[in-house]
């Protein structure tokens, strides 16, 4: 099989997209016409700069509160955090003693148990 030199030859495809190049169609004035006419159409209306009224809300204490803090969600998660810390703090489970007897932070003799279990929290006194 032999090459030949010539490009247009060997590929017709290059021949006419190089054709469709040259001659790029442009659009008719009566279509342009209408699509900025539908364009202008469908674009939405400006709205007033008026400021809405709304009639004062009175908000209670906490809920402002809840609001400085972030929301109803951010509450949440402090209380979440707040009771997580008091549970580690004061029943000190025996996974975390030990974890942090190998980091030499609480030693065995200087342990303190505030509450052995939660067994006395459930008695009737």
């Amino acid at each position: 099989m032999t090459m030949s030199s010539d490009n247009k030859d060997r590929d017709p495809l290059d021949a006419l997209f190089a054709q469709a190049r040259e001659a790029a169609p442009l659009p008719d004035g009566d279509f342009m016409a209408r699509l900025v006419a539908e364009a202008e159409r469908l674009q939405p209306a400006p709205k007033s700069h008026a400021p809405a009224t709304r009639p004062e809300q009175k908000t209670g204490l906490i809920a402002r509160f809840a609001a400085l803090l972030g929301g109803a969600a951010a509450v949440a998660g402090l209380g979440t955090a707040a009771m997580a810390g008091l549970v580690i703090g004061y029943v000190q489970p025996d996974s975390l003693v030990t974890l942090t007897d190998g980091f030499g932070l609480i030693s065995t003799g200087e342990s303190l148990d505030l509450l052995p279990s939660f067994d006395t929290l459930l008695t009737e006194e």
